[in-house]
């Protein structure tokens, strides 16, 4: 008997799972309960409040906090408990609220730390500076030289420290560096904060441009029109909870999360 043939309407699969999410500080209970999902492939919005607690659910996701309770599932895995290193290692990778980029570094530099878990040289090859390990050196330079040219700063800035460059450029450095790791999953806080309108046009593009290579993207953001034209998915928090999830278009029609994100009455 054949297969069946696949159904077009049957859901993408999660990528990324969270069921009763909850993250404490002492008394305080700052994600209460948190059930999402991100589908493979998909761009999903988290968005909310100022104090919701988006940053904090992206630290639960990437191990720079410990959930108090729930389960966490990453490309059919469980990672609630592990560390930092540990799931960066499997495949999930980020940027930051506020730029971290190392002051002393090159942009080269920068982008080349994203990569160290796949650098192909032992500390030992290193160090006696083999064949092997010079390869796997120009195998990352080219690699990282390659991640400029596609989000759009080329290689010319290669060799200037990555502090000097403008706000907008900086974080183009950032989504290099993350890109560097190979993520299946990219997070990405706020990263069109600070920035213009035709800035943010571009960060758009680019967010695009990640997800048409097969990487799937969690993303914080405030601006509704970039919101709206950007996502596949929306879960918007208040106070640490789900307040609304599903397409852009329905949640942001929602008259709670009008009231509650956009300020107007319910």
């Amino acid at each position: 008997m054949s297969a069946a043939p696949p159904n077009p309407a049957a859901p993408t699969p999660a990528i990324l799972a969270a069921e009763g999410l909850t993250v404490r500080f002492g008394g305080l209970e700052a994600i209460g309960g948190l059930d999402f999902a991100v589908a493979r492939g998909a761009i999903h919005g988290l968005i909310g409040p100022n104090g919701a607690g988006k940053t904090t659910v992206l630290n639960a996701l990437t191990g720079f906090v410990r959930p108090a309770a729930g389960r966490l599932s990453f490309d059919g895995a469980e990672i609630g408990g592990l560390g930092v290193a540990a799931i960066a290692r499997r495949g999930l990778a980020r940027t930051f609220q506020n730029i971290r980029l190392f002051g002393a570094m090159t942009v080269l530099e920068s982008v080349l730390v994203g990569g160290h878990r796949g650098f192909g040289a032992s500390p030992l090859a290193l160090v006696l500076h083999t064949a092997g390990a010079r390869a796997a050196e120009r195998a990352a330079i080219a690699r990282a030289g390659e991640l400029l040219d596609f989000v759009g700063l080329g290689r010319e800035v290669a060799g200037r420290v990555a502090t000097t460059l403008s706000y907008g450029h900086q974080r183009r450095v950032e989504i290099a560096r993350a890109l560097m790791s190979e993520p299946k999953l990219l997070l990405l806080d706020e990263p069109l904060a600070g920035m213009n309108a035709v800035e943010k046009a571009e960060i758009a593009d680019l967010v695009r441009a990640v997800r048409a290579r097969g990487v799937s993207v969690l993303l914080i953001e405030h601006d509704m029109q970039i919101v709206r034209a950007l996502c596949d998915r929306l879960t918007v928090l208040e106070y640490g909870k789900r307040l609304a999830d599903g397409d852009p278009e329905a949640v942001l029609a929602d008259p709670a999360v009008q009231a509650a994100y956009l300020g107007r009455a319910r």
